[in-house]
């Protein structure tokens, strides 16, 4: 969840859903345990999961369904990764909601009462640190929903300086930073596969390792026990 866009929300949706349903496999009938849910009116996610040779995961369309959002932990999930759109900036303290009032503020509020926790993505660009404050401080915080900060799309070329300016800038403020940096490769950009359809050559796969490093480091497990019938799905909203 970000309040910036462009921050690659729709890349770490799809790619954190695809390693999991990879881990996970698929339940006895052959369906997969996970979806990746789009909530953005310009479907990214939509877009790239249509491109898919191979989907290994559903995709579910609720950019509209503002009233069956509620019954997300209800579907047959151990998880599922929303892709979830940015929104306008509204100070708080003017006493209106920081989310805004129209439908998409109303789709992000279900999704947060719903949400186990929130991956936060960032860029290492002074750009992207107001908005992920505001993000943090006016919504994640007051609502008491954990998170998790990711640097994203980083260009190893330019110095791990950048990497360390943003980190430190998270840890000055108390939040929690993963310790895995998503790098910037070209194949991400390549919306017919994801990172578990990537070839075995040495950039692809060292583009493949940034998200499985990333999903065993957010705790992507015991998924079994949060199915449905044990209390429902596990809800990761992710934002830009």
């Amino acid at each position: 969840m970000n309040r910036k866009g462009g921050v690659g929300k729709s890349l770490i949706s799809l790619n954190m859903g695809a390693v999991c349903a990879d881990v996970q496999g698929a339940r006895p009938d052959g369906q997969p345990y996970v979806a990746v849910a789009s909530a953005d009116p310009q479907g990214t996610s939509l877009w790239r999961a249509a491109r898919l040779a191979v989907q290994p995961f559903d995709i579910l369309d609720i950019s509209d369904d503002v009233e069956n959002i509620a019954l997300m932990k209800q579907l047959p999930y151990a998880h599922v990764f929303v892709d979830t759109p940015g929104w306008a900036e509204i100070n708080p303290n003017t006493g209106r909601d920081p989310l805004g009032e129209d439908k998409y503020g109303r789709i992000l509020r279900s999704l947060l009462d719903q949400a186990d926790d929130v991956i936060v993505p960032m860029l290492t660009e002074q750009d992207c640190y107001e908005p992920t404050w505001q993000t943090i401080e006016w919504v994640l915080r007051p609502l008491g929903v954990p998170f998790q900060v990711v640097i994203n799309n980083w260009p190893p070329a330019e110095g791990i300086a950048y990497v360390d300016g943003t980190r430190g800038w998270c840890e000055d403020h108390g939040y929690p930073v993963a310790q895995t940096v998503i790098r910037r490769y070209r194949v991400h950009t390549n919306a017919t596969r994801v990172v578990t359809q990537y070839n075995n050559n040495r950039v692809e796969l060292q583009a493949r390792e940034d998200f499985y490093r990333f999903a065993l480091e957010h705790g992507l497990r015991g998924a079994e026990t949060r199915l449905p019938a044990q209390g429902g799905a596990h809800v990761e909203a992710v934002q830009h």
